[in-house]
């Protein structure tokens, strides 16, 4: 999506405004020379009468003066005013409205004035006294006619000159009221203008400027910042709700991995405690002493080197993931140590799909299973006591079921153990019995969690139990086997 840049904006809100600045301005300027063209046009007439009136008399008195005198310098002077007047004429003829009586009359009145003047000069030059005489007299008769006509038709004009100073007054008026509105609207819409673009740069700002404070206070939670504009700030305001995202993401990771190791870390020093404790331990020495004894060192070798195994894998560094081939060999050691120990009291029996066993798991998760399994389900049993290890794939996960035909768990202890499966922690005060017959301890709540924190998600672990009917403890783990299934069965019995 093609972004605005601010730069943008601003350079189109200053366009904006010049052109409406500029619009108003040339509309005034229009204004206000139709104005004073009008007040030319009006003045100018004014001098044309007023010149008109001044060369009537100037021709007369020349001609006078040409009749008194004769001299050849009154005659020049009389024909280049007459070449004035009959200039003017045409300026009348032009500015004048041609339809109006009187000036039609003016004009006619003109004509007939220097038609006069012309024939007096003729009949002077002729020598023709009455002649000249009369038409001199026209001259003096027309010229004052023209006078008293100019003078009315300024006086008409200054009429007119109020009417139209009057018209120009309130013109002005609404020029001015026009002008203010204008001006107030252009300021109203620059006013918009910029609290738009500040509005589109501030609030954003603002907000991550808030949001910010808030991180450096350790509040993580916020929600992301809704972009609104799409100048500079949108992949920027993208950017910061990118980066909480990332930074919650990370310090989850950080908690999550920060209890994986204290799960690590309480396990590796409770392993030998809780996973291969000091009775199973001296039970198992016991057992070999006496094997030593009463046969030959074939078996015994090979109970020691199970005994071995285990103490080997209990003692690997547990950040690293092992397999579910290596947890199954080991569960299986453990299974030929007790079978040794409890001979046909207890009875082992694996159904594992081979092709299951190459996906990835934390290390030391089925002994601690099968060992509760044990502990709390068949120790107790004189004969018939078995422990059923079965791993299957099922649509895309892998089945790994730790099954004992135990006393079972009643109801408590099954609800408190699946509210920890569901990553709620148990109360101060509210730790699980563990008394015989209790599928449960702390090994089982750290096989749990790790397999949580390991997968990223809750739902890994199944529990199904009840009174006298034994306990299926279920791991649903994602991955998918490849190539066929393989079924390898096995038992183990006294």
């Amino acid at each position: 999506m093609r972004l605005f840049k601010i730069r943008s904006k601003l350079l189109l809100y200053f366009i904006v405004l010049v052109v409406l600045l500029t619009s108003v301005g040339f509309f005034f300027y229009k204004s206000s020379e139709k104005l004073v063209m009008e007040y030319d046009d009006s003045f100018e007439r004014f001098l044309l009468l007023n010149d008109i009136s001044k060369r009537t008399n100037l021709i007369t008195e020349n001609l006078r003066g040409y009749l008194l005198d004769k001299e050849t310098s009154y005659l020049s002077d009389y024909k280049k005013e007459k070449l004035k007047l009959i200039t003017d004429q045409k300026r009348l003829n032009e500015e004048m409205d041609n339809h109006d009586i009187s000036y039609i009359n003016y004009k006619n009145m003109i004509d007939s004035f220097l038609d006069e003047c012309d024939a007096t000069v003729g009949a002077f030059e002729k020598d023709d006294i009455n002649s000249y005489s009369n038409h001199f007299n026209g001259v003096l008769k027309i010229a004052s006619f023209l006078q008293e006509r100019t003078l009315a038709l300024l006086n008409n004009k200054l009429t007119d000159y109020q009417k139209f100073y009057a018209q120009m007054e309130k013109q002005n008026h609404y020029y001015k009221l026009l002008s203010i509105s204008l001006f107030a609207a252009a300021f109203f819409l620059s006013t918009l203008l910029a609290l738009w673009i500040s509005g589109g740069i501030t609030k954003p700002i603002s907000l991550l400027s808030a949001a910010a404070k808030q991180i450096s206070k350790g509040n993580l939670s916020g929600e992301d910042i809704k972009v609104t504009t799409k100048d500079e700030l949108k992949p920027l305001t993208e950017t910061f709700n990118q980066m909480r995202t990332n930074l919650r993401q990370l310090v989850t990771e950080i908690k999550q991995k920060s209890e994986l190791d204290k799960l690590l870390k309480e396990l590796e020093l409770r392993s030998l405690q809780n996973q291969i404790n000091p009775h199973f331990l001296f039970n198992t020495l016991n057992t070999v002493s006496k094997m030593a004894y009463l046969e030959e060192a074939e078996q015994t070798s090979r109970l020691i080197e199970a005994v071995a195994a285990i103490l080997r894998y209990n003692l690997t560094d547990f950040d690293k993931a092992s397999t579910l081939r290596e947890e199954v060999r080991i569960v299986q050691e453990y299974f030929y140590i007790q079978q040794t120990r409890f001979g046909e009291r207890i009875s082992f029996i694996t159904e594992i799909e081979d092709d299951c066993l190459d996906i990835e798991i934390p290390s030391l998760i089925l002994q601690p299973l099968v060992e509760n399994a044990f502990m709390h389900g068949v120790e107790s049993y004189e004969e018939n006591g078995v422990i059923r290890l079965r791993i299957y794939q099922h649509n895309d996960r892998i089945h790994v079921e730790v099954i004992d035909n135990g006393a079972g768990m009643d109801e408590s202890t099954k609800k408190r153990l699946l509210t920890y499966v569901e990553g709620t922690e148990p109360e101060e005060g509210s730790e699980p019995d563990k008394s015989k017959g209790q599928s449960n301890g702390i090994g089982v709540k750290n096989v749990i969690r790790r397999l949580q924190l390991f997968y990223r998600r809750n739902d890994i672990v199944e529990i199904e139990s009840k009174p006298l009917y034994g306990t299926n403890f279920r791991l649903t783990i994602p991955g998918v086997a490849k190539g066929g299934s393989v079924l390898v069965k096995n038992t183990y019995s006294g």
